[in-house]
């Protein structure tokens, strides 16, 4: 494939719009992960509107690290495989190689690895700082993974 023209690459504004749409698959993933670790330690409770998952100490860390997992598979998987996540894809922008190619399984998961570190302190702070203040709108995560995010 020839390579991704520059003035396609997308900035903070655009690429947070679709993080925003994804941020609503974290919160159903959120959701699986929490009642999934009630289901196995039998910490699910039946209230009077519905049923409630209080986890607190070893389960509440296992629902994180399998949220978090689940997080990052979704937008693995996603991107490697449809060139974006859900947010991506109705917002019309695409996670590609710098080179315009597809992205590989391995960049990708890259890619997604680094989006914890560019989440901090808090919501994608250190990501936007980056991007903001190269010269290519490349996230960490983006650069470790050799990608870009441009218009479809």
């Amino acid at each position: 494939m020839a390579s991704t023209d520059e003035d396609d690459r997308c900035g903070v504004g655009i690429r947070g719009v679709a993080m925003a749409i994804d941020s609503g698959v974290w919160f159903a993933l959120l959701f699986v992960a929490v009642y999934a670790v009630a289901a196995a330690t039998g910490q699910i409770e039946t209230v009077a509107n519905g049923t409630d998952a209080n986890l607190e100490g070893g389960p509440a860390a296992a629902a994180l690290a399998l949220w978090l997992g689940l997080a990052v598979g979704y937008h693995t998987v996603c991107e490697w495989r449809f060139g974006g996540t859900i947010g991506k894809r109705l917002v019309r922008i695409r996670v590609e190689s710098t080179d315009g190619s597809p992205l590989s399984l391995g960049a990708s998961l890259l890619r997604n690895l680094a989006r914890l570190v560019d989440w901090l302190p808090f919501g994608y702070a250190l990501g936007i700082v980056v991007v903001l203040s190269s010269d290519e709108p490349q996230r960490l995560g983006d650069r470790l993974g050799g990608t870009v995010v441009v218009r479809r």
